[in-house]
């Protein structure tokens, strides 16, 4: 602290800067007259071409066919591996009467639901 007292009394506390009397009233004035003049350009209107009408409608279906190519890749609906109606069925008769009982038991459903079920799916 006394360091800073002893600067403070050997330089003072007064603002040592100081601007000329009416320096900023005639500033803006001053700084536009050394300025070199810049003609004004008239605004035209620029050519689009056929491209660039079509351009975002292009780009956005190129999304689009990306996006359904994605899915269609990620969900693999694409595979030749789909069963056929007879390997369904010849799938369903791998069960035998126990394990079907066994399903049923786990599967918490009553005679309705599963009638239901039955009857949608053919």
């Amino acid at each position: 602290m006394k360091k800073e007292d002893e600067i403070l009394r050997k330089c003072g506390t007064g603002n040592p800067f100081t601007v000329p009397e009416d320096y900023f009233d005639h500033f803006r004035e001053s700084i536009m007259k050394q300025l070199p003049e810049k003609e004004k350009q008239a605004f035209t209107k620029p050519h689009i071409t056929r491209w660039g009408r079509v351009k975002p409608w292009f780009y956005m279906t190129a999304v689009f066919a990306g996006m359904l190519l994605g899915v269609h890749v990620m969900l693999d609906l694409t595979s030749s591996d789909k069963p056929s109606a007879a390997s369904a069925s010849a799938k369903t008769e791998m069960f035998t009467d126990q394990d079907v009982d066994v399903l049923m038991d786990h599967s918490m459903m009553d005679d309705y639901s599963l009638y239901e079920c039955l009857t949608e799916a053919e």
